[in-house]
C-alpha cells in the first residue's frame, strides 16, 4: 500500500530523498508558486479548530516560515525507515490525505479539527537543540532560567544570513540616525546634507522611519529615545563585521565613540575587505540574546525586577539587530520583529 506525502523542509541545502518513491515533485523558493502554496499552509494551521494560537500550532507556524523546499511523492509502507531518516536530515514537517500534519515518527502534530498529540515532538535540526541546551547551561551558571519550552532559534543548516556588504551599509545607516539622535537630545540637530555628505553610502541605506526621523524637525520623544539605542544594534553588527573583537554581555552600554570611528574608517575607505564572523558565533548570540529577552519580558508582565546582571535595552537592540541579520520572517529593518 502505498502513502502520499507532502514534506517540508526547513534547511537550506536538503539531500534528494534516496528511498524509492514514485511521482516525485520537488520546488524550492525560486518557485513563485510555493510562496502562495505556503501562505495557504499557514491558513490551514492557523484555523484549524478554534482557530486561537497555542505553542504548537505557533511552532508550526514557525516551521512553515522556514520552509525552502516542498517535495511531494508516494512511498510504500516498507520503505519507510528510509524515509524517516531522509525526514530528519531534511527537517520536515508532513501533510498526509488525511488532513493531519505529522513529524517524521508519523506522530500528530496537528488534525484537520486543530487537536493534536501532546506528546508529538516538533522537529529542529540536532544543532539548534545543541546550541539551545548550551545557551542554557549558561545562562544557569549566572543565576539566569528561561523556560525549557522556548524552542531554538534558526540552525546553521536553515539561517541564511544577509551578506557582508548589506550589514556594513545598515551599520553605516544606523550610525548617522544614532548621531542624528544624539544631536537632537543635546539641542543641536544636525543637517540632514551634511550627514549625506559626511556618509553618503549610510545617508543611501536609511530606512523610510530613519529617514523620516533625520529630517524631522521635531521628532517625538518616543522616536528619540528608540533611535538613540541604535548605537546598541550599530555594535551587534560591528561585532558580526569584526570591527569590534567582542560582544560584551548585555549589561554595560556599547563604547560610543569607537563605533563611529570604525564606521567613519569603512565610509572612507569602502574598498577594504570585509568578513563575517562564522555563522555558528552569530547564532550563538542570536539564541543567548531570544532567551535574555523572554526574560525580560516575563519580569515586566509579571511585575517582577529585572535581573541587575541584564540592561534591557542592550537586549533588545541586539535581538532586533541578530533576527534583521540572520532574514528573520524576511523582514525588512523597519519591520523586524522580536517575538519570545
Amino acid at each position: 500500500m502505498s502513502l502520499l506525502i507532502n514534506a517540508y523542509a526547513t534547511v537550506t541545502n536538503p539531500p534528494m530523498p534516496d528511498f524509492p518513491c514514485q511521482n516525485l515533485l520537488h520546488r524550492n523558493l525560486d518557485d513563485a508558486e510555493l510562496t502562495a502554496h505556503l501562505n495557504g499552509f499557514l491558513g490551514y494551521i492557523l484555523n484549524a479548530g478554534d482557530g486561537k494560537m497555542n505553542a504548537r500550532r505557533y511552532a508550526l507556524y514557525r516551521h512553515i516560515q522556514r520552509v525552502k523546499h516542498h517535495f511531494s511523492f508516494a512511498i510504500d509502507d516498507d520503505q519507510f525507515d528510509q524515509f524517516n531518516a531522509w525526514a530528519k536530515q531534511a527537517n520536515v514537517i508532513i501533510y498526509l490525505p488525511d488532513g493531519t500534519v505529522r513529524n517524521a515518527e508519523m506522530a500528530i502534530l496537528q488534525n484537520p479539527d486543530g487537536s493534536f498529540d501532546p506528546d508529538a515532538t516538533m522537529p529542529y535540526p540536532s544543532e539548534a537543540l545543541q546550541r539551545k541546551a548550551k545557551t542554557e547551561h549558561y545562562l544557569n551558571t549566572l543565576g539566569l532560567t528561561s523556560p525549557a519550552s522556548l524552542p531554538p532559534v534558526v540552525a546553521e543548516s536553515e539561517v541564511i544570513v544577509r551578506s557582508a556588504e548589506e550589514i556594513a551599509h545598515r551599520a553605516l545607516a544606523l550610525m548617522i540616525t544614532a548621531i542624528q539622535a544624539q544631536s537632537f537630545l543635546e539641542n543641536a540637530p544636525l543637517d540632514p546634507k551634511v550627514l549625506q555628505q559626511r556618509c553618503p553610502i549610510g545617508y543611501a541605506t536609511l530606512s523610510d522611519h530613519e529617514r523620516a526621523f533625520i529630517h524631522s524637525m521635531q521628532p517625538t520623544e518616543q522616536d528619540l529615545n528608540n533611535m538613540s539605542w541604535r548605537y546598541e544594534a550599530l555594535s551587534t553588527l560591528e561585532w558580526a563585521l569584526n570591527w569590534q573583537a567582542q560582544l560584551p554581555f548585555a549589561n554595560q552600554i556599547c563604547p560610543v565613540a569607537d563605533l563611529i570611528d570604525q564606521g567613519m574608517k569603512y565610509n572612507q575607505q569602502q574598498d577594504q575587505s570585509l568578513s563575517l564572523k562564522p555563522v555558528s558565533e552569530l547564532l550563538d548570540a542570536l539564541d543567548l540574546h531570544f532567551r535574555l529577552h523572554w526574560i525580560i519580558r516575563d519580569c515586566e508582565i509579571n511585575d517582577k525586577e529585572i535581573p541587575a546582571s541584564i540592561n534591557s535595552g542592550v537586549v533588545h537592540e541586539r535581538h532586533y539587530a541578530l533576527n534583521w541579520l540572520t532574514n528573520f520572517e524576511n523582514a525588512a529593518w523597519d519591520d523586524v520583529d522580536t517575538p519570545t
